[in-house]
């Protein structure tokens, strides 16, 4: 067995386990591919379930892939390329980017951007990442027809993004661990996209916080600085 390098950093050492799972993997996706169309020439009655058989496995293939590119970003975020923003400018970019799906649900997303907001350095994708999985977390956590409130303020030396919904909230007893990498309170989920959203803010110098009771929705509070970057 292969001694673990004791030098490699923690970012380092997840990466190159992904790297080594991606091969196999891939060589799997490539025999299965080949599979596929091999049953393509057999009598429909024999290859039919055969072939939804394969199709499941594809699926999961894809699943396990689309989770290794989570920890991946988790695991090797990348340094902030900062420069001047207006963060209403982006709310407004991603809520239009998911009008789609909050379209789905007949949700209202009430926008409140202060028109006062001052801009900050700040890396502008990284942040309309992290607006990005909030809000969809919030449409996705709200019944149909209800409302989900996306809005900015400044708070002294702080900027703030907030993300509600009137969804039935997180209960008490998993509040402490919804940042937690591969928790998730949703069947399904990675539990990732909270934990990466916390580390992008984090490396900007603010935080993320949770508001709101169980049972009457969730509030997810961002708060970068002013001046921000690094």
């Amino acid at each position: 067995m292969r001694a673990v390098n004791k030098d490699l950093s923690y970012s380092e050492f997840i990466t190159g386990i992904i790297q080594r799972l991606r091969n196999p993997l891939n060589a799997l996706q490539l025999q299965l591919d080949s599979l596929r169309a091999e049953i393509g020439s057999l009598p429909i009655e024999e290859g039919a379930e055969i072939f939804d058989r394969l199709q499941r496995m594809q699926k999961n293939l894809a699943e396990i892939g689309s989770f290794l590119s989570e920890v991946l970003r988790l695991a090797d975020i990348p340094n902030p390329q900062t420069a001047s923003v207006d963060i209403n400018s982006l709310v407004k970019e991603v809520e239009l980017f998911t009008r789609l799906e909050s379209s789905k649900k007949d949700l209202l997303v009430q926008v409140e951007l202060e028109k006062s907001l001052p801009p900050t350095r700040a890396d502008p994708n990284q942040i309309k990442q992290v607006i990005l999985n909030l809000l969809l977390n919030a449409i996705q956590a709200s019944p149909p027809k209800a409302r989900v409130r996306l809005a900015t303020q400044t708070d002294n030396d702080r900027i703030l993004i907030t993300v509600g919904d009137n969804g039935e909230g997180i209960p008490h007893a998993d509040r402490g661990r919804i940042f937690e990498p591969f928790f998730s309170t949703k069947e399904g989920a990675s539990g990732l996209g909270l934990p990466l959203a916390a580390a992008i803010v984090k490396t900007h110098g603010g935080e993320i916080s949770l508001k709101g009771d169980a049972g009457n929705g969730s509030e997810f509070v961002v708060r970068l600085p002013v001046k921000g970057g690094k």
